[in-house]
């Protein structure tokens, strides 16, 4: 009977089995059978949080680039293999033989091979960042919590994984510290300027980024992601700052050079006084690092708060 009873206790209170599947963008998935050994990361800031976590010796391949075309030039970026310019072909990423691809953007797995279902299918493993999940909620800070806790653990990193959102944390906490006083500084985001004024509203994570490091989002009370503006509505907003993102697709000099040189937009008072800041298109998606770019940006811009 005793046995018995140590058995059951053991069962009970040992160590803790873990679920055959996980929940991520609202299914259940299958977990892998074992810890992920070769991992494909599908967007230059999936593979940045999976770097972060300190899973790069079983990094296999990354794929899409967005800010860093020195990596790409040399075929690895942080010691890992640079598999595609953008979404690699289907024959290309099953050639790398993963257990996880993790995306950063929901375009990362189209239809067809490449799907989730289908991978899954094929017993491989997939992770989408929960701020690219359908439906999602404009909580970005606690998608980037979920993504660590959740991939933190299918990789045995868990203690890594707290680490690192205790650290996001603190800095969020620094940014809000030291914010400009006063009146939040008004910013206007350029994402892309290829097909116009792009940018992004209320629902982007722009808006809450600029908002943790003390200024406001002139788009804001727009409930949309992607924003297209015309000139004038912008020289009517006339920012006290532009931020520009600094993309392999649409480069920061690039946007400087059409707002100095535009008749309009060349008026704004923000490209007169110069009151621009290039920033790595990876650090406007939410990862990790995201509580230092909001602490760095509070710095940035309390340097330039208007007297």
């Amino acid at each position: 009977m005793r046995k018995a009873w140590l058995l059951s206790l053991t069962l009970c209170c040992g160590t803790p089995v873990l679920a055959e599947s996980f929940r991520n963008c609202g299914q259940d998935w299958q977990r892998p059978a074992a810890t992920p050994a070769r991992i494909v990361a599908l967007n230059q800031h999936a593979a940045d949080l999976l770097l972060a976590l300190g899973a790069g010796p079983s990094m296999v391949g990354v794929a899409y680039l967005d800010d860093n075309g020195a990596a790409y030039k040399q075929g690895r970026y942080q010691g890992v293999p640079v598999i595609a310019r953008e979404y690699p072909a289907s024959e290309v990423l099953y050639a790398q033989r993963p257990d996880l691809v993790v995306g950063g953007f929901a375009s990362a797995f189209g239809d067809g091979v490449s799907s989730r279902t289908r991978l899954a299918g094929n017993g491989i493993a997939t992770y989408l960042l929960e701020s690219a999940c359908a439906g999602h909620s404009l909580d970005y800070y606690a998608h980037v919590r979920r993504d660590l806790t959740l991939l933190g653990e299918l990789l045995g990193r868990q203690a890594r994984a707290q680490a690192l959102i205790e650290a996001m944390e603190a800095d969020l906490a620094r940014a809000r510290a030291i914010a400009p006083t006063g009146k939040p500084l008004s910013v206007f985001y350029l994402d892309s300027e290829v097909r116009g004024l792009d940018s992004e509203g209320g629902r982007g994570f722009v808006t809450p980024l600029l908002a943790a490091a003390g200024a406001r989002n002139v788009l804001a009370g727009l409930d949309q992601y992607g924003v297209t503006v015309n000139r004038e509505a912008l020289l009517s907003s006339d920012p006290d700052v532009i931020l520009l993102a600094d993309a392999l697709w649409s480069p920061a000099s690039r946007k400087r050079q059409l707002l100095t040189r535009d008749p309009v937009l060349s008026s704004l008072r923000a490209v007169r006084e110069n009151r621009m800041l290039d920033i790595p298109f990876t650090q406007l998606v939410p990862t990790p690092a995201s509580g230092r770019v909001a602490l760095e940006l509070a710095q940035r811009l309390r340097e330039m708060a208007v007297p």
